[in-house]
């Protein structure tokens, strides 16, 4: 690899990273239009375990409107340690997640090890994600005071 395909190389993993940054800020932000605009058009997969196996991101979103989208709920979705292979206009990575839930109304806290296997495509020069998988690792649900 010369010179300047490592520099594109490099600017697409940093691509791909602000990609999942700005999809960890939408969710967190309960910004749908957002998360929407994170993936491809037309068909897509999503596994996220118990919360829903989906094709399409209209999908996913209406059940993500009906399930997460509460008054009195306040998300943190930190993203980490992603590793991101790029083969042309292709790319997968792997990212661990560490997500805490504070549900006021309910008071309780909810925290979630994880981590995503991502694949993503290259279409008019933007990344978007293509297959998304979460796993969990751990859950812990604490009652706050």
């Amino acid at each position: 690899m010369n010179n300047s395909e490592k520099i594109l190389y490099l600017d697409d993993v940093n691509e791909i990273k602000n990609l999942k940054y700005r999809y960890f800020i939408a969710c967190d932000n309960h910004n749908i239009s957002q998360i929407e605009a994170c993936f491809c058009g037309g068909d897509i997969h999503i596994d996220f375990e118990n919360f829903g196996t989906f094709s399409s991101i209209q999908s996913m979103l209406k059940v993500y409107k009906d399930k997460s989208i509460n008054d009195g709920q306040i998300e943190s979705h930190l993203g980490k340690n992603p590793v991101i292979n790029i083969h042309n206009n292709q790319a997968d990575a792997k990212w661990g997640l560490s997500y805490s839930m504070i549900d006021l109304k309910k008071s309780l806290r909810v925290n979630i090890q994880g981590f995503y296997l991502d694949k993503y495509l290259k279409h008019k020069k933007a990344w978007k994600i293509q297959s998304s998988i979460f796993r969990r690792l751990s859950v812990s649900v604490q009652k706050l005071n």
